[in-house]
């Protein structure tokens, strides 16, 4: 049995997130999704979306700033992401083309990486509004109802959302592969104060990301001496390595018919976004240019 592990006070807030209720019975990716990710120069990036093939590129956002941390809504109308253009890191929506802007929160703490629930109710997000370390909240997809998630003296970033909406992953600990305090992937189930330590590994383990049917969670580890990527069950067993490149493999996102994943890769020199198929095979390189384009979030269906 896995080491359940109480650092953490949770606050006793339960949020009901229904599965989400967009198809998954189509397999026309290329017709009916989209990838959003953003692309351009350290200090200045924008919201692009594709076809998972990487034509029909569309630049949703334009401003001299970083706009980046692009996800979808589960229905696949809005895009919520972080951005800077304000002086500091702010959480924003976006209509899927790119139309009417919303600020979400205000304030001078750093709000970033945001997560949307199944149903697209909830928005979940880390933020250093009440303590030194990056903490998980939550919050209306308006904006309201903001409230605190955990409270630990370690960072608490990356969250995602299982796709029953009873659970919780993301990443504790060291935030770079330089910090000497070492990162390790985490689930709680939400109501729950205990926390299941999934990825138990020495080395860096981050950024995890469910499969559709919440069976998998794929994830980067520094366990080889640079980035790869990892697929594990949900209970942390049956960890496999996907990629095997010298360069960094991070950022991973599925497509909603659970049968590609979709990345970011530094193999060129600078970050480009790939494709593959569960098990690692079939790799596509869908994006190019001199800029960097980085995280990638795969759409739901479009109807």
């Amino acid at each position: 049995m896995r080491t359940l592990i109480s650092c953490f006070t949770v606050l006793t807030i339960f949020y009901s997130c229904s599965t989400t209720a967009f198809s998954q019975d189509s397999p026309d990716l290329e017709a009916k999704t989209r990838i959003v990710y953003s692309h351009g120069v350290k200090r200045l990036t924008n919201i692009f979306t594709m076809k998972p093939d990487g034509s029909d590129r569309r630049q949703l956002t334009d401003t001299q700033a970083k706009d980046w941390e692009p996800v979808w809504s589960p229905d696949g109308n809005r895009i919520a992401f972080s951005s800077n253009r304000d002086g500091d890191f702010e959480i924003y929506t976006i209509q899927a083309d790119g139309s009417d802007l919303k600020q979400l929160t205000r304030n001078t703490a750093v709000d970033r990486q945001p997560e949307w629930s199944p149903d697209g109710g909830i928005l979940y997000f880390i933020s250093n509004q009440d303590t030194p370390t990056t903490q998980i909240y939550s919050m209306n997809s308006d904006g309201t109802g903001r409230t605190r998630i955990t409270s630990s003296e370690k960072h608490a970033t990356h969250p995602t959302c299982s796709p029953d909406g009873k659970k919780i992953v993301f990443q504790l600990g060291g935030i770079n592969k330089r910090s000497k305090e070492k990162s390790e992937i985490y689930m709680m189930h939400l109501g729950s104060p205990k926390l299941i330590n999934l990825s138990q590994n020495p080395a860096h383990d981050k950024v995890a990301a469910f499969s559709p049917d919440g069976s998998f969670i794929s994830f980067q580890s520094y366990r080889d001496g640079n980035f790869e990527l990892y697929r594990m069950r949900t209970d942390g067993s049956e960890q496999t390595r996907l990629t095997n490149h010298p360069a960094k493999d991070k950022r991973s996102t599925w497509s909603p018919d659970g049968r590609r994943i979709a990345f970011q890769g530094y193999r060129t020199g600078h970050w480009e976004i790939y494709t593959m198929n569960p098990d690692g095979s079939d790799l596509r390189q869908v994006t190019s240019g001199t800029a960097d384009s980085k995280h990638p979030d795969w759409s739901g269906y479009v109807r």
